[in-house]
């Protein structure tokens, strides 16, 4: 009777355990959801808040916006942010951003600025300053960036990174799938 009642005392005393671990760890992993929920909210309204936004420039196919499951991918075309083979912005790139940086300024996100160009090599004009595909890509983000600052943005939170001609959209092979490649992707994560 000793043993079962000591093998008794013990299994109650492990289910106490249990149930004190297991509770704590319970309202943790619901209280975590409830943020994770919030988090997800609160993007997709700023998601919802970018569209709206960019309205115009979604419906000439020029930005597209994905939700990712961490954040946010606004892809902007080559030919709206600037000409083919340039680095400087357009009218109509800096508008867009425009619109969008008071959104980018005031929310807590990390901002990577990616660069993408097609694969054609650098015309002779920009040569010297661009050797490769991986430089103009650089620039064409670091532009966005510094762009970006001019309007707000907080530098401590954005990255200007360069994925040159190797992350492709589509074919090469073709004069829209080199269009749909070069481009630039703002990627929002919440900090």
């Amino acid at each position: 009777m000793i043993g079962h009642e000591g093998r008794t005392v013990r299994s109650t005393s492990a289910r106490r355990l249990r149930a004190s671990v297991i509770w704590p760890l319970g309202a943790v992993l619901v209280l975590g959801g409830c943020v994770m929920k919030s988090t997800y909210n609160k993007m997709l309204a700023q998601q919802q808040s970018i569209e709206a936004s960019l309205r115009s420039e979604i419906g000439a196919n020029e930005v597209e916006i994905e939700q990712l499951k961490d954040g946010i991918k606004v892809n902007m075309s080559g030919a709206l942010l600037y000409g083919e083979g340039a680095f400087e912005l357009t009218p109509k790139g800096i508008a867009a951003l425009n619109k969008v940086a008071p959104q980018f300024a005031s929310e807590t996100y990390e901002i990577d600025v990616v660069g993408n160009t097609d694969n054609l090599p650098i015309g002779r004009e920009l040569v010297r300053r661009f050797p490769t595909n991986w430089e103009l890509a650089g620039e064409r983000a670091a532009v966005v960036v510094r762009h970006l600052q001019a309007q707000g943005v907080d530098p401590t939170r954005m990255r200007a990174i360069s994925a040159g001609q190797y992350h492709p959209r589509a074919s090469n092979d073709t004069g829209e799938g080199r269009a749909r490649n070069r481009r630039t992707e703002i990627l929002l994560r919440p900090q």
